[in-house]
């Protein structure tokens, strides 16, 4: 197995914070929508950022770690979670963003001003507009769906048009509602055939947008933050991972899924032993999406390749088989547990408690790294799944009737923010968070972490 031991890269963080520094101390325009982010999204600029370009030497980019990657000059860093570079005469800063139309509108709206003609087809790999030019600052938004096009927009033909809507529908459409691992094994047609239609980093990047989507109807900080977020018109631009979460007959065929879209695996996450849990980490080096795959582990397997094998069910739910038993798959109806975006974490924090939805104590509080979950939604549950725990001896009376009464926890929006480049995860305190998270024994406010780790 590959040894993840991801490290601190600041002073490459540095040369690209200095980059934007030095484009919003020439551009009002961009110092003007710094500012709108701060105080009207709770994030920074750099949360957003695609790529940068500006005045650097390839010599200063290779001494921070960042590598050549080939299409049109760019420069990505990878063991860092950093925007690309790529070395210019004049500065230039792309955003990601969701849709680059609505960023468009929605920048003209906010500031008076036109933006530029729009580049690239919609689903393409690669789509740009020019929202601003002030002062040899130029400021883009871009659909980033695949790091192989550089920044080269691509222009579908008639035929690859098709083929992209069509990849977009089977995504969309598939059979959710169908339940466990069956119900999982009959959406790997789906990928399969979105592959074979648009390739894998578009149909991955379909996939994950319309997972947010999916989650986001279900998840009330969620809509709250996405609709401050897109009065910018950014959508989930600074999305850092989705959560999928699994029962144990059904991770096999999840994790089939998501190899047919592309993603490859990164490190594990093993609190056997300790939480009776484990996750699996994937990125795609395509679209670059990254996703946890959270599910049951016993503690004997804490040493097990448990994405690659299958898991017989044990007869007792931890914290993820029981969400799964009262929700069903996330793959499937239940959607996603959590997606994870980067913000200014104090802000997010007190901004969203003002609109309703506090947050659950940090279960990471380093300099580099800060997490922490909003309280759950309630999500009601089918009588007779609850009927069914019960007389399985997997859920109490007094629990069930709470639940049927009230709903159990469902999912959260994660807080985050990194500093210093870090690309990894805290592997110590989260299992905290997953037992405190247990739909048996969560409450708001009560259940949150017993304290962040330092």
């Amino acid at each position: 197995m590959t040894s993840y031991d991801w490290q601190l890269h600041p002073q490459a963080e540095a040369l690209v914070d200095r980059l934007v520094d030095e484009a919003v101390g020439k551009s009002a325009e961009l110092a003007g929508l710094a500012a709108r982010l701060a105080g009207q999204t709770a994030t920074r600029l750099q949360d957003w950022l695609d790529t940068v370009a500006g005045p650097v030497t390839v010599d200063e980019l290779a001494a921070v770690g960042f590598v050549g990657t080939g299409p049109d000059g760019l420069w990505r860093h990878p063991g860092a979670q950093l925007p690309a570079v790529l070395p210019a005469e004049h500065y230039e800063l792309a955003l990601r963003v969701d849709d680059v139309a609505s960023a468009a509108t929605s920048y003209a709206r906010g500031t008076g001003r036109s933006a530029g003609r729009l580049m690239g087809s919609p689903l393409a790999g690669y789509r740009r507009v020019v929202l601003s030019e002030q002062n040899q600052v130029v400021l883009v938004a871009v659909e980033r769906r695949s790091w192989r096009a550089g920044t080269s927009p691509q222009t579908f033909s008639a035929e690859q048009a098709v083929a992209a809507g069509q990849a977009w529908q089977l995504l969309a459409e598939r059979p959710r509602t169908l339940t466990g691992a069956a119900g999982v094994r009959a959406q790997l047609p789906a990928a399969r055939a979105a592959v074979e239609l648009v390739g894998a980093d578009l149909a991955a990047s379909y996939f994950l947008q319309q997972e947010r989507a999916y989650w986001q109807r279900h998840n009330t900080a969620g809509t709250l933050q996405h609709a401050r977020q897109d009065r910018l018109g950014l959508g989930w631009g600074n999305n850092d991972h989705h959560t999928f979460r699994s029962s144990r007959a059904a991770f096999a065929p999840l994790i089939g899924f998501l190899t047919l879209l592309g993603f490859r695996t990164r490190e594990r996450f093993y609190a056997g032993a300790q939480a009776g849990w484990g996750a699996q980490v994937l990125e795609h080096p395509g679209c670059g999406g990254v996703i946890f795959a959270d599910v049951d582990l016993t503690a004997d397997e804490v040493d097990l390749d448990f994405a690659h094998a299958e898991l017989a069910e044990t007869g007792r739910y931890g914290t993820v088989g029981m969400w799964c038993a009262l929700h069903g798959e996330s793959l499937l109806a239940a959607g996603m547990h959590h997606l994870e975006g980067q913000f200014s974490f104090d802000e997010l924090t007190s901004s969203l408690a003002e609109l309703g939805q506090p947050s659950m104590r940090p279960f990471s509080d380093y300099p580099y790294l800060r997490q922490a979950f909003t309280e759950a939604d309630w999500w009601p549950v089918p009588a007779g799944r609850l009927a069914g725990l019960v007389a399985a001896g997997l859920l109490e009376q007094r629990r069930a009737d709470e639940i049927a009464d009230s709903g159990a926890a469902g999912s959260h929006l994660e807080n985050l923010a990194r500093r210093a480049g870090f690309k990894g995860f805290n592997q110590t305190n989260v299992s905290a968070t997953m037992l405190a998270t247990d739909p048996r024994e969560y409450r708001p406010g009560t259940s949150s972490p017993s304290g962040a780790t330092r």
